[in-house]
């Protein structure tokens, strides 16, 4: 064809493009209409209500959403900035050519979650049976999610294969994050029909990151523990009209620890009413002391490892928690812990027997010896620790410190509904052995290997030591603010007195001082306790009024005590 017949074939098709263009312009406004009444139809339709802010129909992307927002009243909303429907050359059908652009998108669940992604790219495939895919392809692959038509409903299924989740989405709770999901392999399998949705879950994720179980630093969000390997299996079904969910079984296994049980909520989001039980697995205690503080000699050797009791003793626990979400004191608590102690006690613990003298590592990076015998002048002998200053300790740290063998689930519910309604963690459910256990042998690591090194501790401490020799020796050694370890040295620094001469107001504070010896010094730094800190002094006083532990008069004099902090204290 010459040069001048291809311009009379190309003008004609340049004018048919340019009318057509024209006419589409026209037609915008109508068009756009359709999107909009088409999408929030469709939403409605899947008992969803759907808000758009605008909708654009133009050349590129040819279909624009922007300020998309969907909503299950009650139960979570999605938000996304912009939603762009564009084609690709390559697939089956219309739908099946189709790509979709989402900007940043967040969704919010109750109790102040909320999700937030990144913007994603994914691809849109259809074929004759129905089945629907979208795979992701920004800022990553491995990431596929299946629909169709299945039974009254429908089914979904979500495949991860190498997917770094932990890079794309992330899960906060007033602005504190919870979870980095790390790379995750697996697939998540949902069936929805008539009001009900069955799941069955199992997935792998390596490199994932929880929200640290301690407190963090006063005013600062808790950080992330290190990464770790989480295998994750359950399945069950939300019931809509009942308002139940229903975990029939799940399993998890990380750090070398298998914990499997069923769960059921009802009357969610409501008041739910929680039914728990869960089984932890037997395991060598060797195994969870893998990475602490203790000498090397105690660890179980190679050859034996998963093989029967090792040398440092097995545990199995089993337990059953019922309650109200709304009143933490609702909740009822029922375990079995079955202990087999080792042969021998290791060394470590051996000598706690005896005098010995512990060493602290300051944040400075320095080294302080607390000698733990009568030698020591700020030594402080059980028996000469004044009765209602051990029941103020007990009362505010382990209420069930002689009924238990060292771990005590009872206070776990109440610390895990106040931390999270306070949206924070304030408050721990460690046992005074428990937290021997961390003083004595383990770092200040906020991670789920640490804490499980401290229960494997408790134990064996419980089985060494006794009652009143954990005691003692928590009375000398724990901190009780920046380079002051023990009962007597605290009594000297605060309040310039021996431990028999302290008041029932001094003796609360010390005990109120123990979850937070550093973080707190800020609440006694005018001289006299913060009002944000004395109500927990006097919630101490107001629990040895009711076991009758201080008369009337004694109590309300503690309250009215200033509680003055000494020279040389945390007000100095």
């Amino acid at each position: 064809m010459t040069r001048r017949g291809a311009v009379r074939v190309t003008l004609p098709a340049v004018a048919a493009a340019g009318l057509a263009a024209v006419a589409a312009l026209h037609e915008r406004p109508a068009l756009e209409r359709r999107v909009r009444e088409r999408f929030q139809a469709e939403a409605f339709r899947r008992g969803l209500v759907a808000q758009v802010d605008g909708v654009r129909v133009g050349l590129w992307p040819p279909v624009l959403l922007t300020g998309v927002r969907l909503e299950r009243r009650g139960l979570w909303s999605l938000t996304s900035d912009r939603v762009a429907v564009s084609l690709r050359v390559r697939g089956r059908g219309l739908l099946g050519r189709t790509r979709l652009a989402l900007g940043p998108t967040t969704i919010a669940a109750p109790a102040g979650l909320r999700l937030a992604v990144v913007p994603t790219v994914w691809d849109v495939a259809a074929d004759g049976s129905d089945l629907q895919t979208l795979s992701l392809q920004q800022p990553a692959t491995g990431l596929t999610l299946a629909r169709r038509p299945a039974d009254e409903g429908t089914a979904i299924e979500i495949r991860a294969a190498d997917a770094p989740l932990g890079s794309m989405l992330q899960l906060r709770r007033g602005g504190a994050p919870l979870l980095d999901a790390g790379v995750v392999d697996g697939r998540v399998s949902l069936r929805t029909a008539a009001g009900a949705t069955s799941f069955d879950i199992d997935i792998r994720a390596h490199g994932m990151r929880l929200a640290a179980a301690d407190g963090a630093a006063e005013g600062s969000a808790p950080p992330l523990g290190p990464p770790a390997e989480v295998e994750l299996s359950l399945a069950g079904g939300w019931h809509g009209p009942e308002r139940r969910l229903e975990v029939t079984r799940w399993r998890m296994t990380t750090d070398g620890l298998a914990v499997s049980g069923s769960l059921s909520l009802d009357d969610v989001p409501t008041d739910p009413r929680l039914d728990l039980a869960f089984d932890v697995e037997r395991v060598d205690l060797a195994r969870l002391l893998a990475l602490s503080a203790l000498d090397a000699s105690v660890a179980m050797p190679a050859s034996v490892q998963g093989h029967g009791d090792g040398p440092l003793g097995s545990a199995s626990l089993s337990a059953h928690v019922t309650g109200t979400v709304s009143d933490p004191a609702s909740f009822s608590v029922k375990q079995e812990l079955d202990f087999h102690p080792p042969p021998r006690i290791p060394a470590e613990i051996e000598r706690l027997r005896r005098d010995f003298v512990h060493e602290v590592t300051l944040p400075s990076g320095e080294h302080q010896l607390i000698d733990v015998s009568p030698s020591s002048p700020d030594f402080v002998p059980l028996r000469e620790v004044p009765p209602l200053l051990v029941q103020t300790l007990l009362l505010g740290e382990d209420a069930g410190f002689f009924g238990h063998g060292g771990i005590d689930l009872s206070e776990l519910p109440s610390a895990i509904l106040t931390n999270w309604s306070r949206g924070e963690p304030a408050r721990g459910a460690s046992t005074i052995t428990q937290q021997l256990a961390k003083n004595l042998f383990l770092s200040r690591d906020k991670r789920l290997g640490r804490k499980l090194q401290e229960v494997a501790l408790a134990l064996l401490l419980e089985s060494a030591l006794g009652k009143e020799r954990i005691l003692e020796i928590y009375m000398n050694v724990i901190e009780w603010g920046p380079g002051v370890y023990g009962l007597r040295p605290a009594a000297h620094r605060y309040f310039a007195r021996e431990p028999e001469e302290l008041a029932p107001a001094q003796m609360a504070l010390l005990v109120a001082l123990i979850p937070g010896p550093v973080k707190y010094q800020r609440s006694l730094a005018s001289g006299t306790p913060s009002p944000g800190f004395r109500p927990l002094v006097d919630r101490l006083l107001a629990k040895l009024r009711s076991v009758d532990a201080l008369s009337d008069e004694q109590y309300y004099d503690a309250l009215a005590d200033d509680l003055h902090v000494s020279r040389g204290g945390a007000g100095e």
